[in-house]
């Protein structure tokens, strides 16, 4: 294929994605060995939707992935249009415990959740309403854009996501804020036992 075809793939990707994807799993998915070739029409595209002024843009996120999504200035106003992701109790169970202890550990999230919840966190990536990043022997997982405009935030800022999912996260699951409770109590324990 020709430059306008792969440029056009990638866009294509990129809008079908609905959720930050890397060079790497672009080229995986296109078939585009060049890392560089396909990060250069990355860039190309993010500059011609910049430069039509379209409600779209093309943006990196979350240190080295591509995202296609509504500008923030035309999001809050078409926000009701998008149609809600259809989430299993269990699934919802686990994005909320996400959103309030974002960014937290992978390892955490199973902790508390149990092994179902490597199923879950797959799904919510896949949705793009979470990203997952590595972080030492385990991944760091936090909310999306996509997230925060699917659920009425005005922009992914964890600090305001923390706290409005605090109230949530104790009425509905009292039994998890105990055993993150616990969890803190014991490592406080453990780090005082090593100081002394």
């Amino acid at each position: 294929m020709g430059l306008i075809e792969d440029k056009a793939l990638v866009e294509a990707a990129l809008f079908v994605a609905g959720r930050p994807l890397s060079v790497k799993e672009l080229s995986k998915a296109l078939g585009i060995k060049s890392l560089d070739y396909l990060e250069k029409l990355i860039e190309l595209i993010a500059s011609e939707y910049a430069e039509r002024k379209s409600a779209i843009e093309v943006v990196k996120v979350a240190g080295d992935k591509w995202v296609m999504q509504v500008k923030q200035e035309y999001s809050q106003r078409v926000i009701h249009l998008m149609p809600k992701p259809e989430l299993r109790p269990g699934e919802l169970k686990t994005l909320a415990l996400i959103a309030y202890l974002q960014p937290v550990e992978q390892s955490k999230i199973i902790k508390l959740r149990g092994s179902q919840a490597y199923e879950h966190i797959k799904r919510l990536i896949e949705m793009g309403l979470i990203y997952a990043e590595p972080y030492e022997r385990t991944k760091l997982l936090g909310t999306t854009q996509k997230f925060a405009e699917l659920y009425g935030f005005p922009e992914n800022d964890p600090n305001i996501i923390k706290e409005a999912f605090k109230k949530v996260i104790h009425a509905e699951y009292s039994d998890l804020m105990e055993k993150i409770e616990k969890g803190e109590k014991k490592g406080k324990r453990e780090e005082e036992g090593e100081e002394s």
